[in-house]
């Protein structure tokens, strides 16, 4: 090789390692990957005695990672990659594929799976997240002590409690995995989970209701490109809820409504923005994903007083009709703008539900389908995610305001996360 063709290779290599570096630091940083649906990392802080750590240097390497120039761009190359059929077709997996007939019941027939930004896509149809094979004991039980805390609390301020534990949808859909991924990892975790529960605490277990419908029934309950179910499990969920709320509770009789009620319909437009399939490039044609069910209530929910606050503490929606289900034209729609979306506070007030009830309900996403329906039981509903309350204090709540029932409402894959953050200390 000429020395002048040796220099231009210099050139060209210091001009990629040193622009990519100077142009990351000029360019203005991202807080987050709306692809990876993850927070990206900040610039660590300096000081003498930080860089003298191995630690320092990991978050510095990991930020750089983060905040490289053209990075989304190269993740989408990636996964396009990792999503080609001719890369896939020579996976092992798939060549070697048990291809025997199984039962309708027994729900799909796995016949292609790949893997994309630690995302499982199943038959060009379905996207998992890769499983994990551990029981966090630990993290479980810091979880469930805070859990224990908050019921002896609320029992000692006269108030009823239940815990809901919501089937996810890794636990409900594990036969989608091929054989090597399939684990008893999440039963166990959430057996654990349940074992460390006081045993005076009402657990509402939906779980059991899940585990007498078929593995195609299941498939049934839960979008394709998202991490949450579909209204129709929602609402099998729902129903469940307040059958076993009825029976087991002192203070609330009652019964839920039915699909009688229900105008029942399916999304034919629009693209579907699945949580997994925008983190995996939209692995799967978002105009054809998810053509999910619609339901409608036949006589229009109505309110006597409604009231919705924003993660900012902010009040922009006060017509339910804005807030919940499908709205006609929208071009996308997701899981959120069907279902309202987290919000750091919802109050529900119905004079017809027949009681004087007043009822508290912590949560996560999963409930977000069914506090409607759920608000047709009670004469009011104040609806909390705390994840998105930076002072949030049970403990004050319930002192200064009477609630007669108190229900912590969670799914089983989520065992340990800041939804038990029950207590939060003020940052000074």
């Amino acid at each position: 090789m000429s020395k002048p063709v040796s220099i231009a290779y210099i050139v060209a290599f210091l001009t990629i390692l040193f622009g990519f570096t100077i142009a990351s630091i000029f360019t203005a940083h991202k807080d987050i990957s709306a692809i990876e649906n993850r927070t990206l990392s900040k610039l660590p802080d300096f000081s003498f005695a930080a860089i003298t750590t191995p630690r320092f240097f990991e978050n510095m390497n990991q930020y750089f990672n983060d905040q490289i120039v053209f990075r989304n761009e190269m993740v989408k190359l990636y996964q396009k990659q990792q999503n080609s059929s001719l890369f896939n077709s020579m996976l092992f997996e798939n060549m070697l594929r048990d291809r025997t007939q199984s039962k309708p019941e027994d729900g799909t027939v796995v016949n292609d799976s790949r893997t994309v930004s630690n995302l499982v896509l199943i038959n060009e149809k379905w996207i998992m997240p890769v499983p994990d094979k551990t029981v966090h004991t630990n993290e479980i039980d810091a979880a469930t002590a805070k859990l224990n805390a908050a019921f002896a609390n609320a029992e000692a301020q006269k108030t009823e409690t239940f815990f809901v534990f919501n089937p996810s949808r890794t636990i409900s859909l594990m036969h989608l995995y091929p054989p090597y991924m399939q684990t008893d990892a999440y039963a166990r975790s959430r057996d654990y989970f349940l074992s460390k529960l006081d045993k005076k605490i009402n657990v509402v277990d939906i779980r059991k209701k899940f585990d007498t419908f078929t593995n195609a029934q299941r498939e049934g309950m839960y979008l394709e490109t998202d991490h949450h179910w579909n209204i129709k499990g929602a609402f099998t969920a729902y129903q469940e809820m307040i059958r076993q709320l009825s029976s087991k509770s002192a203070l609330f009789k009652g019964k839920p409504m039915s699909l009688y009620d229900i105008n029942v319909s399916s999304l034919t437009d629009g693209r579907f923005d699945g949580s997994y399939n925008r983190q995996s490039n939209n692995a799967i044609d978002p105009q054809n994903a998810d053509r999910t069910m619609i339901y409608e209530p036949k006589t229009p929910f109505t309110f006597q007083h409604f009231e919705v606050i924003n993660g900012d503490g902010t009040q922009t929606i006060r017509d339910f009709r804005d807030f919940y289900g499908y709205k006609k034209g929208q071009s996308t729609v997701s899981y959120g703008t069907f279902f309202g979306g987290d919000r750091r506070k919802i109050t529900y007030e119905n004079p017809k539900a027949g009681n004087q009830l007043r009822v508290l309900l912590l949560k996560d996403s999963f409930m977000n389908p069914i506090t409607p329906y759920l608000a047709q039981s009670f004469h009011q509903l104040t609806v909390y995610d705390n994840r998105y309350y930076p002072e949030f204090s049970l403990k004050k709540i319930l002192s200064s305001e009477h609630y007669d029932i108190l229900i912590i409402a969670l799914h089983d894959d989520n065992l340990f996360s800041n939804n038990y953050d029950f207590e939060k200390k003020v940052s000074k």
